[in-house]
């Protein structure tokens, strides 16, 4: 690189066999994490699982038309190897961004093969960069931050939907129901904490009700 990386932007993509699929961009300024600039995707337009597919929606809406006024960084870091590094140089082409900022793709060692360590890949070459171990260490510690804060939000998702799903097999809980408890308690997270006592006071339920959706509730906890 011609110059000091000081804004470094990563990407990771997190889902369970395509459930609730994310993706995470983290900002690290100068090495530290600037923890107000990290984002959270949805992934809306891809129905299949396909890692390629969801690091190419997210990239296209980070450096589209409107957030082209954002500050871009100095080094784009996508967690994949050649693959994944060859979706983001080619979204970066179609946005008008290639050679704007520089590109590498960050990938995890293959134990089987006998590699020692992750390896880091720069667009116009096959094999791996060798650079200094304490680069790669840091490399390595932004690549994890993005994937400890898409795991989390993968998390969340996935909560959110299984206790949307508890909701609907309650007896005596139809949509109604439902939207008055949400309306009552704001989130759902504030609905699973709920007493017996909190639940009674929904206006749409009553102590049977009520008590049901305890119940579910603690077995979903406990769970």
């Amino acid at each position: 690189m011609d110059r000091v990386p000081g804004r470094i932007e990563c990407f990771d993509n997190s889902n369970l066999s395509g459930s609730e699929p994310v993706s995470a961009m983290v900002v690290f300024e100068y090495s530290k994490p600037k923890k107000s600039a990290y984002r959270k995707f949805r992934i809306k337009t891809v129905v299949e699982p396909n890692d390629y597919a969801y690091m190419e929606e997210v990239l296209k809406r980070r450096f589209g038309k409107k957030e082209k006024a954002e500050s871009l960084p100095d080094l784009l870091m996508v967690d994949g190897g050649k693959g994944q590094l060859g979706i983001a140089v080619s979204v970066l082409k179609e946005m008008e961004l290639a050679g704007r900022f520089y590109v590498i793709g960050i990938s995890k060692k293959d134990s089987y093969r006998g590699e020692s360590q992750d390896k880091i890949y720069i667009p116009g070459r096959v094999n791996p960069i060798n650079i200094a171990s304490d680069l790669l260490l840091f490399l390595q510690r932004v690549r994890d931050e993005a994937h400890r804060f898409a795991i989390t939000f993968h998390r969340k998702r996935r909560k959110k939907a299984t206790l949307h799903s508890i909701l609907d097999e309650i007896p005596g809980i139809g949509k109604k129901r439902k939207l008055a408890l949400l309306k009552y308690f704001g989130s759902m997270s504030k609905i699973r904490e709920a007493t017996p006592e909190q639940l009674i006071l929904v206006p749409e339920l009553n102590k049977t009700t009520a008590d049901a959706v305890y119940n579910a509730l603690r077995l979903y906890r406990e769970a």
